[in-house]
């Protein structure tokens, strides 16, 4: 009953995260892996909150005709996105547990970089750029990754929406929203084949992150004091997933 409360709640706080900032998975992970469940173990059944936070997200911005717009801007995209989470899926539903907990911790060290980024300095500076072969590996490569291991995910997004097609802000975070649940689905789909997933802890965490998501993209996202805390948090996560992913490894 503890663990329920516990997945349910890094769950929740890990969607309130990833509506501001992204990383949510550093939390929910961590969780995961101190509950005792190996890395392969852990990677599968995080899938699950992420896939009901991306649909909550897409279902949370308001209908306008921006959004009409943006969505079927987003289809140029969305192949190179679900061919790469396809082929990361397989990927990492055949590593081994001990592969997975090393990736885990390069992974979870590198974020702590990315902790230091603010994308709310970017410009989008320039012509946009339509969709190209450059775009195409971007999102491709993004969705290997996302599909192998699903943390820090958004932030990638965002810096290639940004940067790389030169949308704005404001644009790249509702077309980061649906190419996340374009990305989390065929990842999810394969995990849930491969028989990987404790559905004890998934549907807590898929309640949780549902429920988190709602509340951040509904109010916690006009709370300016909000960034600072959540950035903090997920440092906290990130150091402890990453170390606690290294003691699995050496301990085994």
């Amino acid at each position: 009953m503890v663990h329920d409360l516990l997945f349910f709640a890094g769950g929740l706080v890990a969607g309130v995260v990833n509506t501001l900032a992204g990383n949510g998975s550093a939390i929910t992970l961590s969780l995961l892996l101190g509950s005792g469940l190996n890395g392969s173990v852990a990677n599968a059944t995080n899938r699950v909150g992420v896939l009901a936070q991306t649909v909550t997200g897409v279902l949370s911005v308001r209908p306008s005709q921006r959004k009409r717009y943006l969505m079927h801007a987003s289809r140029r995209l969305a192949l190179p996105t679900f061919a790469g989470s396809l082929l990361g899926g397989v990927v990492g539903s055949l590593a081994t547990p001990a592969f997975m907990e090393a990736s885990i911790a390069v992974v979870m060290t590198a974020m702590l970089f990315t902790l230091f980024t603010k994308p709310s300095r970017w410009l989008a500076l320039g012509e946009r750029r339509e969709g190209g072969l450059m775009s195409w590996l971007t999102f491709f490569a993004i969705g290997l990754y996302g599909g192998f291991v699903q943390m820090g995910i958004g932030i990638m997004m965002l810096a290639a929406l940004v940067l790389v097609q030169r949308w704005t802000l404001r644009d790249a975070n509702v077309i980061k929203l649906i190419l996340a649940l374009v990305l989390a689905l065929p990842a999810t789909l394969i995990y849930l084949f491969m028989g990987d997933i404790v559905w004890s802890a998934a549907l807590w965490l898929a309640v949780g992150s549902a429920i988190g998501a709602w509340i951040g993209a509904r109010y916690v996202v006009r709370i300016p004091a909000a960034q600072p805390a959540v950035r903090w948090v997920v440092m906290a996560a990130v150091v402890f997933g990453a170390g606690r992913a290294l003691y699995n490894l050496f301990a085994a």
